[in-house]
């Protein structure tokens, strides 16, 4: 560690003690309540309340699903405000220990590691037989959708099931990367489709009648 590392660290850790102590207990109470990340633990960083209205009550906020700066309503007495917290969120979350290649197990090559949790980016636990969709440097925070439960590698041929009601066509694409927690690939016209890998490693795609 340099010392100015050491440094940084020290101040972020006095600046959080003293929001701590500044920051009303019904504000702190209320964002441990809307905290929607399950397991996590918050950490405030800046408190600015309403002038002149000393917090009584506070209204929930909104769901925090990661850091950033949350708005609270409180009510004083005969008054009412808002106030803001700038907060982050940690948690434990599946982190590669080395690199990873497309279709290699993941859960060999990672470990639970607490790091900082940003909205829309959950916490994810790797499962045991998961392989990675794409490649992964080592200290990669991995997500839902790095992983898959198949071996089929990402740019790989895959089987397509295309199924509309009682009729099935299948087909052949190619493996491609979703934004989902889905699994999808893209045929040889050129159209992206999305389903989910069977046992068989196809992809079952379900067409809209």
């Amino acid at each position: 560690m340099t010392t100015a590392w050491l440094l940084a660290l020290l101040a972020a850790s006095g600046a959080s003690s003293d929001v701590r102590e500044e920051l009303p207990g019904e504000v702190s109470e209320s964002l441990q309540h809307a905290l929607a990340v399950p397991s996590a633990r918050i950490v405030p960083v800046r408190w600015t309340g309403p002038k002149g209205c000393p917090v009584v009550s506070v209204e929930p906020p909104r769901p925090i699903e990661g850091s950033g700066r949350v708005p609270v309503r409180v009510f004083g007495r005969g008054c009412t405000g808002w106030g803001w917290v700038e907060l982050q969120v940690w948690a434990k979350t599946s982190v590669t220990t080395r690199a990873v290649r497309a279709g290699e197990p993941v859960a060999p090559a990672s470990t639970l590691a607490e790091r900082e949790i940003r909205p829309g980016r959950p916490p994810f636990i790797v499962p045991f037989a998961a392989v990675a969709a794409r490649s992964l440097p080592m200290g990669a925070v991995v997500a839902s959708m790095d992983v898959s439960m198949s071996r089929v590698a990402l740019g790989d041929p895959i089987k397509v099931v295309l199924v509309a009601g009682a009729l099935v066509v299948e087909t052949t694409g190619r493996r491609s990367q979703c934004l989902r927690s889905r699994d999808c690939a893209i045929l040889a016209s050129g159209r992206r489709v999305e389903g989910e890998i069977d046992d068989n490693d196809r992809l079952v795609v379900e067409v809209p009648r």
